[in-house]
């Protein structure tokens, strides 16, 4: 019997070690220390790691070295890596700078580009500059358009400005309109008059409106004063 008694005593003792083992391993302070040493912070208490974290941790710093060496930091080992995961930090280093290329950015370097790759860059580019164009952007470099593409960007132009002098905005060019086009715009121009007076806006020139319409206007306001 008290042999028994001293094997379930063994077997409980073994229980308690083991469960409180497991409990100091799931504490919060570990885990926070833990997850110090994965992120390299300086409250890393790397003697209070147990072996299987310190693998852990080790594991989570070899792929942030590979994640610095693709994004080209200062920080990155290439030491460190092995044969694959150079040739996959070369491939999305590569990719990137065809990145800067596709966007003009001052990472690209054309001579690293296959002559497919530069085919397309040089699609792109050229689709750039014509949109910007288009939008009348100083990017634009118009010696690099073709004739047709002048044409366009030319008719896009007098059409931006025919808006803007519809609009009343300052930037319109009226030199630019033809006399429909001018006729078009004085009739917008004196709509915008008509209604600022209606309104009681600052942007009113009664001198512009013709008698009906001045008369209409006094006459509201001799209404609306009553």
């Amino acid at each position: 019997m008290n042999a028994w008694r001293r094997v379930i005593f063994l077997l409980l003792i073994s229980f308690l070690i083991c469960r409180a083992t497991f409990v100091e391993a799931q504490s919060p302070t570990r885990q926070q220390n833990l997850f110090a040493c994965e992120n390299d912070w300086n409250s890393c208490n790397s003697a209070a790691l147990t072996p299987a974290e310190k693998h852990q941790v080790a594991a989570a710093e070899h792929e942030q070295n590979i994640a610095n060496c693709k994004n080209a930091l200062s920080t990155c080992d290439r030491s460190r890596l092995s044969g694959p995961e150079l040739a996959e930090v070369a491939l999305v280093l590569h990719q990137n700078m065809v990145d800067d290329c596709w966007r003009g950015l001052t990472g690209c370097d054309p001579g690293k580009l296959t002559a497919a790759e530069a085919a397309d860059v040089a699609v792109a580019e050229e689709q750039k500059n014509l949109s910007d164009c288009w939008n009348g952007w100083d990017s634009c470099k118009l010696a690099k358009l073709s004739p047709s593409q002048l044409r366009d960007v030319a008719l896009a132009h007098h059409r931006r400005n025919v808006s803007q002098c519809w609009e009343g905005y300052s930037n319109c060019d009226r030199s630019q309109l033809s006399a429909t086009e001018l006729a078009v715009v004085r009739v917008a121009d004196h709509h915008r008059d008509y209604l600022a007076c209606v309104s009681g806006l600052t942007g009113c020139d009664r001198s512009r409106l013709t008698p009906a319409e001045a008369e209409t206007i006094t006459s509201g306001s001799k209404k609306a004063g009553r």
